[in-house]
């Protein structure tokens, strides 16, 4: 598997898919991190359905939920940062697979738990993609020998501009929540350029590198 995943960090399309996927899951807990961090209730679904009353169980927890917020928030945030998505991928994984069982287990109706699974398999995927990591964690010490000083540098997501969009991104979201979710044109605007002008400006670069 781990061949395959090496041939794959060769191909560029698979590359932009690496770092979108993490924009993108990324952000689906930033931005459902702030309600709980501000102490609100995440839905507004009767307690006397079962996902009302799961919700509203967490929600009555006090401490407890904030405490999801920030993790939720801290591990978003760091994979979207793309410099420490590695981090992210292994904090998200015990959190999304503990969300997938739930929505699986309660009665969410067939969307979210497909969309939930989908989730997990890409945190799985990403978590797989930076293997050379942690597979030091389950060798033997006595085999344990790592030296990345021959492999070249991957310019293409490496780049700064990524990083920056990562911040960015997160900045956009929580600000649209801290003001009450009242702007959501601007907030869409600003995402989207974002992510468009990032993915135009590194393409360019990484073409101009090739030229020379």
């Amino acid at each position: 598997m781990f061949r395959i995943i090496d041939w794959l960090k060769n191909q560029l399309l698979v590359k932009l898919f690496v770092i979108y996927l993490r924009y993108l899951i990324g952000f689906a807990f930033v931005y459902a991190s702030v309600v709980k961090i501000k102490g609100e209730r995440f839905t507004s679904i009767s307690p006397n359905e079962p996902v009302g009353y799961f919700f509203e169980a967490m929600y009555q927890s006090g401490f407890y939920w904030n405490f999801l917020g920030w993790a939720q928030l801290i591990s978003g945030a760091l994979l979207m940062s793309q410099r420490f998505s590695t981090i992210g991928a292994m904090i998200f994984l015990p959190i999304i697979t503990n969300v997938c069982l739930i929505t699986h287990s309660v009665n969410f109706g067939s969307g979210t738990p497909t969309i939930t699974t989908l989730m997990l398999l890409g945190t799985i995927f990403l978590v797989a993609w930076d293997y050379k990591k942690w597979i030091i964690l389950f060798k033997k010490e006595h085999t344990i020998y790592v030296d990345l000083r021959n492999e070249p540098e991957d310019k293409f997501m490496n780049n700064p501009a990524w990083v920056v969009a990562g911040i960015l991104f997160v900045c956009f979201t929580v600000a649209f929540h801290l003001l009450g979710g009242l702007h959501a044109f601007p907030w869409i605007t600003s995402m989207l350029g974002t992510g468009i002008f990032t993915f135009v400006w590194v393409w360019l670069k990484h073409k101009r590198s090739l030229a020379h």
